[in-house]
């Protein structure tokens, strides 16, 4: 079951925060898998940086979670963030094209920094609202690295076909 992103303020604050680590795990693991499949090393190691990132989120929200909810496991809720996400991890699932999976990355990143900026509004304590903001703000910077690396792919794409072009 997939939760809008326009209803997250429905749930409690464990769940969603449940959430959110459970979707840091799953953009690591992603990423992970990704960078394997490339073979341009610059861009496989920016790929690599990202699920660095995202195990460094994982770590804050985990931190977040044990001092909101001390002596608690993380529960992990069944409950996905946004049917928005539903078509881009259906994509992610099936492309094996380093143009397409980076494009759906792109729209994962962007659900992602809406999702923050919603607990941001959620959350009660500055230090709090600043790390959904500062969450927010670095999944929106992990969006246009990967929309640069896209228009480059792009046009890489393009200019090697025009090279091919001819007698």
């Amino acid at each position: 079951m997939e939760v809008s992103l326009d209803k997250i303020k429905e749930l409690p604050l464990e769940e969603l925060l449940g959430m959110a680590i459970k979707s840091e795990i799953e953009a690591r693991k992603f990423y992970e898998s990704f960078a394997e499949k490339i073979d341009i090393e610059p861009l496989k190691g920016k790929i690599l940086w990202l699920a660095s990132e995202e195990e460094k989120h994982e770590k804050m929200l985990r931190k977040l979670y044990s001092s909101m909810f001390p002596g608690k496991e993380v529960v992990f809720p069944k409950e996905h963030i946004g049917p928005e996400l539903q078509p881009v991890a259906k994509e992610l699932k099936g492309s094996q094209d380093v143009i397409d999976l980076i494009h759906w990355a792109m729209k994962a990143e962007e659900i992602a920094a809406q999702f923050y900026e919603k607990l941001m509004d959620i959350v009660e304590g500055e230090e709090k609202k600043r790390l959904m903001k500062s969450l927010s703000d670095m999944e929106r910077g992990h969006y246009y690295m990967l929309r640069a690396e896209y228009e480059l792919l792009l046009d890489w794409e393009m200019y090697s076909q025009m090279m091919h072009i001819g007698p």
